[in-house]
């Protein structure tokens, strides 16, 4: 879930040396209520100083909404409302009360969430996505956090959306912040890579795939050559769910490997945007899925499978090529591993059909916003809840294995209510840990780095529970891949980074389910490729084309 290759080049290590101590970062505010200690030594003047690590004394209570999504685990006796990082919001003051939450796919929650919009009861902090900010922001619900950045934010905060410039544009309107944007890591969060059951490979006489024809003859073989060995037709070649446009698993990269680019502005030979989903390379990509379905190499029932019921698939020897993102191998293919002994994930570049490696798609580097009611009397909860994710993950009172990933692999960082990642922090990551595993010593690694580099030495050691660990981030994993493409220039960024046009807020949504629609309706064999033709047309006559004025108008003001 990451803008530029320039800005590639600013490391992580530049916002641990930017990171304030908690005593060094008062200053006098103008006029923003800040309750408790911060004011404990101005009473009477009227200012209050700005902390922002600091409690709130006395407590305050915060209603909000939370997502967590499918993977995440609780060590025994903790809960979504009591683990590490809630408790740390107690020491801090904040009482999170929830109004809802939802365990299970984005989509799930941000249906829940249009209810608690449409019904004009909205909780004091929760998560939105571009659609749900741009409505809320027209409909005056949100607070306007320009001051209360600029105020609280500290310089590992605001380092983050240094690198990574779009973000904070894609939340401004009409010159006013009203949200704080969830940055992933550009590269490591969602690029596709080619992962493959290497041990199927191994057992049907097969190589690692160099050509785009050699992946399509390993899902063949997959498929009807009966890799598990059980004496059943029962494998697929191809893990696909119904959310395969920027879902999980996402057919982008299979789609990347034709020259198309779903669900992305990618700039044409003139520097102008266009949509990626109406490329003609997108229908000869979903030409192909169509052939592969009629093959059987697809799952039959993808159409009415969320990521999780693919992931059982996964889990259970059924699947053996996923288009997935770095982290797949910490699930559900870890998962796999730990349940046959045997099964092995490797990751690769994805080919092209032209030849050579394929460019393959980063995301914006900010999909979903934290945003604050309007008259919340303490609007700047959500940049103080991020510093707190930053200080102690990466700041000076940092404790990676409390509050990031413990010591058993559980990633503890998703229980925080607000999180933030520099753009390029799992690139150097993985780059910093092989360095020291080659030289054998991990002393100027990061709390982080060193949590991680620990984790593959467990691995190395016979400790199962690191497969994902290892085959993620270790020398030969998914994120070196990742590095090698970005180095080659075969990474390509979103080309939009501005806030959602007008015409995205009305018609968006919409667009998207009508192309989600047509693209499966394609693969099942319901409709004929020539309707993409027709897709593209309707698209273009339903809002496309508006928006893609509007898109090209924020292009031409960056120049």
């Amino acid at each position: 879930m990451m803008k530029r290759k320039g800005q590639f080049s600013i490391i992580l290590a530049n916002i641990l040396v930017c990171s304030v101590v908690l005593a060094g970062c008062g200053s006098k505010d103008d006029g923003i209520e800040q309750s408790g200690s911060a004011n404990s030594g101005n009473q009477g003047t009227g200012e209050a100083v700005i902390e922002p690590l600091g409690k709130y004394d006395p407590p305050i209570d915060v209603t909000a909404a939370k997502f967590i999504t499918q993977d995440v685990v609780y060590p025994e006796g903790q809960s979504e409302s009591k683990n590490a990082w809630e408790d740390l919001y107690k020491e801090m003051g904040i009482n999170l009360k929830y109004d809802w939450i939802v365990k299970g796919t984005d989509a799930q929650y941000f249906q829940k969430l249009n209810l608690s919009i449409a019904s004009g009861e909205i909780p004091d902090l929760m998560m939105v996505n571009s659609s749900q900010l741009k409505q809320l922001v027209e409909s005056d619900m949100l607070e306007d956090l320009t001051s209360v950045y600029e105020k609280y934010a500290t310089p590992a905060v605001k380092s983050v959306f240094e690198q990574d410039k779009q973000a904070l544009q894609s939340v401004t309107f009409d010159g006013k912040l009203y949200a704080i944007p969830k940055t992933e890591p550009m590269i490591g969060a969602q690029t596709p890579l080619l992962w493959l059951r290497t041990d199927w490979l191994t057992k049907l006489g097969l190589t690692e795939p160099k050509t785009w024809e050699e992946v399509l003859q390993i899902s063949n073989a997959f498929t009807t050559k009966d890799p598990d060995g059980n004496g059943k037709a029962d494998t697929f070649g191809i893990a696909l769910s119904k959310d395969f446009i920027n879902g999980y698993p996402s057919l982008n990269g299979f789609l990347n490997a034709y020259g198309a680019y779903p669900r992305i502005w990618k700039k044409d030979a003139s520097g102008n945007l266009v949509y990626g989903s109406i490329q003609p390379e997108v229908k000869s990509a979903l030409a192909k899925l169509a052939e592969l379905y009629k093959n059987g190499e697809l799952d039959k029932e993808f159409g009415v499978k969320d990521g999780s019921k693919v992931a059982e698939s996964l889990v259970g020897d059924r699947i053996g090529m996923l288009f997935g993102p770095s982290w797949a191998s910490q699930w559900p293919l870890q998962d796999n591993k730990k349940k046959n002994g045997a099964a092995e994930w490797r990751a690769f570049p994805i080919p092209s059909v032209d030849g050579g490696n394929a460019t393959v798609q980063m995301p914006f580097g900010a999909s979903f916003y934290y945003v604050v009611k309007k008259d919340m009397k303490h609007p700047e909860i959500a940049v103080k809840m991020a510093n707190l994710f930053m200080e102690k993950l990466y700041g000076e009172t940092a404790d990676y294995l409390k509050y990031g990933v413990d010591s058993s692999g559980i990633t503890v960082a998703k229980y925080s209510m607000v999180d933030l990642f520099a753009p390029d922090k799992d690139i150097n990551r993985s780059v910093n840990v092989a360095e020291a595993i080659k030289i054998g010593d991990p002393s100027k690694l990061n709390p982080e780095e060193k949590s991680t580099y620990d984790k593959i030495k467990a691995f190395e050691g016979g400790d199962l529970n690191f497969y994902g660990e290892m085959y993620q981030n270790g020398p030969e994993g998914a994120m070196m891949v990742l590095k090698k493409l970005s180095d080659e220039g075969k990474v390509i960024a979103e080309g939009y980074g501005g806030a959602p046009t007008d015409t995205m807020g009305e018609k968006k949504a919409t667009l998207e389910k009508m192309e989600t629609e047509i693209f499966t309706k394609i693969v099942y064999g319901a409709a004929s490729i020539d309707q993409f033709d027709k897709f593209v047309e309707d698209w273009k006559a339903l809002g496309g084309d508006q928006i893609t004025q509007e898109v090209n108008e924020w292009n031409a003001s960056q120049k």
